[in-house]
């Protein structure tokens, strides 16, 4: 069985052809032979727009199944926070697992979110909830709870998923959209108080170190894939879990960190494949 995952390839920032990108995907994904391909957040700002890419990219796929996680843009409209939960969606992946056959392995799918722990500034999160709604684009995502408690709902969600995988034997492959581990983060230089408030109330949004925590609690968990972060990084090894960061991210003037001129280029740059 042969695996293939990505995240952020920001359809709309990105400014491509959507009808002709999907066809360019699918034939790559066709030609490799891959079985699975796994998607794990922020296609569009906008979530109907997601559902339907991902619709229409599995029409196009005659032997391979697709999988895709929402991150935080595709959030931004078009869904609730009921909806991202209950979601009747074959091709949706949040809050459910798939098992490779005639192996002992298990994927498993949470689109995750974040709790401020990452900041110096997590036990005030008054004054970072203020600083979201101000800056952050996650403002315009409505939601029944803070942050922190939606992601208490998360690790609910996550460690009832490898309880259960421990009881069935299986290892563990998790695939979510924001940061599990600090050490997944960039630390840059900062030179004034400004910016690095800027940076401490950032880094606040962008995941939580509980889900790293709760994944090393379980040894069945061998590999974990996220997105969110756009920087290129190299595998991180953490309790013997290795993360895996396969953001495409958005094309700048100056380049950044794209390795080719296209977005289906920096796509199949930053694609992981492997046989399972």
């Amino acid at each position: 069985m042969k695996i293939a995952v990505s995240s952020d390839l920001h359809l709309d920032l990105n400014h491509v052809n959507v009808t002709e990108f999907v066809s360019q995907q699918a034939h790559y994904l066709t030609r490799q032979g891959i079985d699975h391909y796994f998607f794990v957040g922020d296609a569009f700002n906008d979530f109907e727009q997601t559902r339907a890419y991902f619709a229409e990219l599995q029409s196009q796929l005659p032997t391979t199944k697709v999988h895709y996680l929402a991150g935080n843009h595709d959030m931004l409209k078009g869904v609730t926070y009921e909806q991202l939960e209950n979601l009747d969606d074959d091709l949706y992946f949040h809050n459910r697992s798939i098992d490779i056959p005639e192996t002992n392995w298990r994927i498993i799918g949470n689109n995750g979110w974040y709790d401020y722990s990452f900041s110096t500034y997590e036990s005030k999160a008054a004054e970072v909830t203020r600083w979201k709604r101000a800056y952050w684009v996650d403002r315009l995502i409505i939601q029944p709870m803070n942050d922190p408690e939606r992601m208490v709902i998360v690790l609910h969600e996550v460690e009832r998923a490898l309880k259960q995988a421990r009881l069935e034997n299986k290892r563990v492959i998790f695939m979510t959209h924001f940061a599990p581990i600090r050490e997944a983060l960039s630390h840059p230089l900062i030179k004034s108080a400004r910016r690095q408030r800027m940076w401490e109330m950032t880094t606040a949004m962008l995941g939580s170190k509980y889900l790293g925590a709760l994944l090393a609690r379980f040894p069945e968990v061998k590999k974990v894939f996220y997105g969110h972060l756009h920087y290129v990084r190299p595998l991180i090894t953490v309790e013997n879990i290795e993360y895996h960061n396969q953001a495409v991210g958005v094309k700048r003037k100056s380049g950044g960190e794209w390795k080719g001129i296209s977005l289906l280029d920096q796509w199949i740059n930053r694609l992981y494949t492997k046989k399972i």
